[in-house]
This record gives structure tokens, C-alpha cells and sequence, in this order.
């Protein structure tokens, strides 16, 4: 007999909640019906709800239930039919945990663009971030680091909520940047791709710091991904636009790279002196740990700020001394 995947009440459209059932659609997991103490209503997204006289029928012991039930009157009914039923429920967690474990060959598609089960596997032998970790700029980056290592190593996903702060990346982008101004440390910023969001935070700089002197170099790749805007840029920009020099170029101590992901970053830092960065972290918690066991103990401090749910928005700060010399 095959068995079947039941649930305890429903995720309803929540953001913490839609990692779940964006996982349940990437690997086809079906769900053969939604328990309630009363059908009112005969499906939910296309899944059968099941009153307590028809779930004692479908439900066997061969089966699995998942406790998906937010409401606490509700809650109260499912939790005493199922215990009179003699069935365990499993947490989601729990769910989604022992799937990790199993996936040997990374054949599961996480919510998380290219996060495998094994980057988890990774994540869960390392230490936690503490709160006495060097690397750490300000409380509020130890916090979030916290926060995402416990949402991806106990598979916490509902906890997402946490960060539902009706925040944007770019504006969070537009006041990491206007405080490195308020500080005068920044000079020159290399935008190296993921260009549009970079320059937009600069321009909006521009607006509320009309004295701000930053130069701006921009790759010929970001400018190419530009197409048609270019040249609202270029011109917006004006005398800020400086050159910009080839990979190899030596590059001033008060150069801040600017990138969508830790990759052209790490990169960077593998052949020269650690140079300040702002970029995002699209594989959150499990890029901050590439990039802390690539700089390893190199000096430096980071800022990690999480504006939304969105878990590929995390954005990393990362400041090294060189910026203070410049």
C-alpha cells in the first residue's frame, strides 16, 4: 500500500508560509487531503478537505499526517480527534528535515534557488554565528545571521515571518550606502553587475547628498544588461562616471565592490588584498558561510541586513581596514 500525505488543517497565503508549499510543488509532493473538524468547503487550492467522519476512513496507520493547523480554536479540535485516532502528526520541520537528511544525491529542489540538501547537511556541522564572533559589525547583523542559520538548519521556514517587514532591498541598499557617506568612506564603488539596483540606490544618494563626491565605475557587462537604459545612467550619473579597470588593474584601498552575489567577490579576493563589498547573498545563510570560510582570518567586518521574506534579498556590507586608510 502507498502512502499517502495528509494534513492537519492548511498553510493559507502567508509569506513564511509559501516556502513550504513552493517546496511541496518543485518536487510534485501531493497532498490527498486537508483535515478539518467540519467540510465546509470541498477543496482548498484543489485539495480535498476532509471532515473528521470522512478523514476516519481515509487515514490509515500506513499514513502520514503533517500539522500544518495555525488556528487556536481549530487546533484544539484536530489535536483531540487525532490523539483519539491514535495518530502522530508530524511537524513540518520534522518533514522537510528528514527529507534533507535522506537526499544523498541532491535530487530535492529546495525554495531557495540553488541550495541543495547537501549545503544544509554543510550547514548543520558547522557552528552557529555567536554573538562574540569578530566579523560581526553591529548587533543587528549577529542577529540576523542568527536567525537565518536556525531557519535553515532546523528547516524553520514559517520563521521567514520574522522578516516581514515591509522593507525593499533597495531602499535598504540606499541606507547602507547613504551611512559609508555619513562616514566619508565612500569614495569609489565598482558596480561589477546586477547593475540597475546598484545605480539606482546611487542616483537617489545623489538626491539626498547633493554634495556626495563617489565615483562610479560600471563594467561593460553591467552596462550592456542595462540595454535601452544606459544612457539615462550615463547621463544621470555625469562627472561621477569614471573609467573602469580591467580585472587585473590594481585597485585603490577605497574601492567598494558592488556585485548581486558573493561570487565576482570571493573571486576578487582570491588573487588580491581584501577589498571592501556590498553585495547580495541569493543563497542567504549558506553563502554567509562560503564567504566567512573563504576569508577566513583575514580582517574584516560584515553587515547582514534581511529587508523582507525574501530570502535571496539578504544583503551583505562587507568593510575591511584598508577603507579606513584611504
Amino acid at each position: 500500500m502507498t502512502m499517502k500525505t495528509f494534513t492537519s488543517g492548511w498553510a493559507f497565503q502567508k509569506p513564511d508560509q509559501n516556502y513550504f508549499k513552493k517546496f511541496l510543488h518543485l518536487n510534485r509532493i501531493a497532498i490527498d487531503g486537508i483535515v478539518y473538524p467540519k467540510k465546509l468547503l470541498a477543496d482548498i487550492e484543489g485539495i480535498p478537505v476532509l471532515g473528521f467522519d470522512d478523514a476516519q476512513v481515509a487515514i490509515t496507520s500506513e499514513d502520514q499526517v503533517l500539522d500544518l493547523s495555525t488556528n487556536s480554536e481549530v487546533r484544539k479540535e484536530l489535536d483531540a480527534f487525532f490523539v483519539a485516532q491514535g495518530i502522530e502528526r508530524v511537524s513540518v520541520p520534522d518533514f522537510l528535515d528528514r527529507l534533507i537528511t535522506q537526499d544523498e544525491h541532491d535530487a530535492l529542489l529546495l525554495p531557495v534557488a540553488d541550495i541543495k540538501a547537501s549545503d544544509i547537511r554543510y550547514l548543520k556541522s558547522a557552528a552557529s554565528p555567536g554573538p562574540f564572533d569578530t566579523h560581526f559589525l553591529d548587533a543587528e547583523s549577529y542577529e540576523t545571521a542568527s536567525k537565518l542559520d536556525g531557519i535553515f538548519r532546523h528547516s524553520m521556514w514559517h520563521q521567514f515571518i520574522e522578516f516581514d517587514r515591509d522593507d525593499t532591498p533597495g531602499n535598504v541598499l540606499f541606507n547602507v550606502l547613504l551611512d559609508l557617506q555619513t562616514r566619508d568612506l565612500l569614495k569609489h564603488v565598482r558596480v561589477l553587475d546586477t547593475p540597475r539596483v546598484f545605480l539606482d540606490a546611487i542616483l537617489k544618494l545623489k538626491l539626498h547628498v547633493p554634495k556626495a563626491t563617489v565615483k562610479v565605475s560600471v563594467s561593460d557587462a553591467a552596462f550592456t544588461d542595462l540595454h535601452g537604459r544606459a544612457e539615462f545612467y550615463r547621463r544621470s550619473l555625469g562627472d561621477c562616471i569614471v573609467p573602469f579597470d580591467g580585472a587585473g588593474a590594481a585597485q585603490p584601498e577605497h574601492t567598494i565592490l558592488l556585485a548581486g552575489s558573493i561570487d565576482p567577490i570571493l573571486a576578487a579576493s582570491s588573487h588580491s588584498s581584501l577589498l571592501s563589498a556590498i553585495c547580495f547573498m541569493p543563497r542567504s545563510i549558506v553563502d554567509y558561510v562560503a564567504l566567512t570560510n573563504a576569508f577566513g582570518e583575514r580582517q574584516y567586518r560584515l553587515l547582514l541586513r534581511q529587508p523582507d521574506t525574501g530570502a535571496h534579498n539578504l544583503l551583505a556590507a562587507i568593510i575591511t581596514p584598508a577603507l579606513f586608510r584611504a
